[in-house]
């Protein structure tokens, strides 16, 4: 089989199936700038997201196993998974939208394997081995000394900010607290997190350190699926053919070339290592390198900057964009919608999560003092990002006594806690065999919920004794 009329399979895959690694060189630009403040203030997020805390309650908490989540402050427990069912519709047909109207933008302006990469990694790879071509000559030269010294040193330092991501990784899903007892304690007071910790370190350091663009061009479902959410009108990074084409060097006084002066300068910032002029690829992130590169080449030869632009397919046919479309409407739309009802149920929550059921066992019992119990269990969650002091009242058609050992409970945010209580009705008064029961949760003399049950006994006939 003759290998030379074989395709590459991707812009870092040669024909030999051999990794082709990507030397990129950073762009210098305006749109570097701005996306050097944006990715910034994304990393400073990332990482203290979930250290953070509103309300008593972490900026963002996913604690699958104890059933809470907090997001921005707010805490939801397990029985607001419709609540949460409901933000995350939001956030798909947001995204929807948001890759109908703008691209890809969030790959190459917020998505944390781009946000590392630009903004931790690649910056320790020029620090510590210089220039894509001092990187290139130091890979393909002999393993010396001096090759080993760069290498380890630049590993040993992708290790330790890989074990950094990985703790704030992990205190996503166990919270800030338990995260500070794992680190201190080295794992003895969270055994389970802390391997998760280690294995998310080693994956990290393997994404970062070696997988790097690869995780684009091959395990990312949102390259693989953006032909679903955009069309001609699209925002893009795309080059215009119309205006480059046919490309070649520019010689004085020839005008059968177009204003692309095949300088390759496009293909040398590209971190996915893909030529822009080739068309709409699913490598691309919409980075804006290739943007910054060719305006600046414009501007050196004297052409008009915005060869390679933001702009959409229609937009790159020299044709009218259009924002408003049926697509978008529909989204925004069903998004509006979706919000009301979010916004709805999640004003109508109940501050503490308050029911009361029976008992298992027998249904009543008689005292020797002519008094019917039944015994009854309380179920308190707390939802408020304070401290909650609660107290239950008992609302009765017929005279009732209530008690609750323990009370008033003192709920932390988040807390579950399950209590017995008792109702006792005097015989002559129980004239039904179930007998309705409100019972009000008070916290000082704020009403934050309430609950009903039925009282289970004998039937007085007035006549039995």
């Amino acid at each position: 089989m003759n290998r030379d009329n074989i395709p590459e399979t991707s812009a870092t895959i040669g024909k030999q199936g051999k990794r082709n690694w990507v030397y990129q060189e950073p762009a210098k630009g305006i749109w570097a700038k701005r996306r050097n403040i944006v990715m910034a203030v994304l990393v400073v997020f990332y990482l203290a997201a979930p250290w953070l805390k509103i309300n008593g309650n972490p900026l963002l908490l996913f604690d699958v196993a104890g059933r809470r989540f907090s997001v921005f402050g707010h805490m939801f427990l397990a029985t607001d998974l419709y609540l949460l069912a409901l933000f995350l519709l939001l956030c798909v047909l947001a995204l929807f939208w948001f890759s109908a109207m703008f691209g890809r933008l969030w790959c190459g302006w917020a998505c944390p394997q781009t946000v590392y990469l630009e903004s931790i990694f690649y910056r320790i790879d020029r620090w510590l081995e210089g220039t894509p071509r001092q990187r290139r000559a130091l890979d393909e030269g002999p393993h010396d000394e001096a090759y080993w010294t760069r290498k380890v040193s630049k590993h040993l330092i992708f290790w330790l900010v890989s074990t950094g991501m990985s703790l704030s990784f992990t205190a996503y899903f166990i919270g800030p607290q338990a995260s500070y007892e794992m680190f201190w304690t080295f794992g003895a007071a969270h055994p389970t997190a802390m391997a998760v910790a280690v294995v998310m370190t080693a994956i990290t350091y393997f994404n970062f350190a070696y997988f790097r663009e690869q995780f684009c061009h091959f395990l990312c479902p949102y390259a693989r699926i953006q032909s679903v959410f955009l069309d001609e009108h699209s925002l893009i990074v795309g080059y215009d053919t119309l205006r480059g084409e046919p490309r070649g060097h520019m010689r004085p006084g020839d005008t059968s070339k177009g204003d692309c002066v095949a300088c390759n300068r496009c293909v040398q910032v590209c971190p996915m290592g893909i030529d822009i002029r080739d068309g709409l690829q699913l490598e691309c992130i919409q980075c804006t390198s290739c943007i910054d590169a060719c305006d600046e080449v414009m501007t050196k030869v004297g052409r008009p900057t915005g060869l390679v632009r933001y702009d959409s397919l229609a937009g790159m046919e020299h044709k009218t964009r259009k924002l408003v479309r049926p697509r978008t409407l529909l989204y925004v739309g069903v998004s509006a919608i979706i919000l009301t009802l979010f916004l709805i149920r999640l004003s109508g929550r109940e501050i503490v999560d308050f029911a009361v059921v029976r008992a298992p066992g027998t249904p009543y019992l008689v005292q020797d003092d002519g008094l019917v119990r039944n015994m009854l269990q309380l179920h308190l969650t707390n939802t408020d990002a304070r401290n909650r002091t609660v107290r239950v009242e008992l609302n009765s058609p017929v005279p009732a006594e209530l008690l609750v050992p323990g009370e008033p409970f003192e709920i932390a945010p988040g807390e579950r806690i399950k209590a017995e209580a008792f109702v006792m009705i005097k015989r002559e008064h129980v004239k039904t065999s179930s007998t309705p029961l409100e019972f009000k949760l008070m916290d000082g003399n704020e009403q934050i919920g309430t609950a009903t049950a039925k009282f289970l006994g004998p039937v007085f006939t007035g006549e039995q004794r």
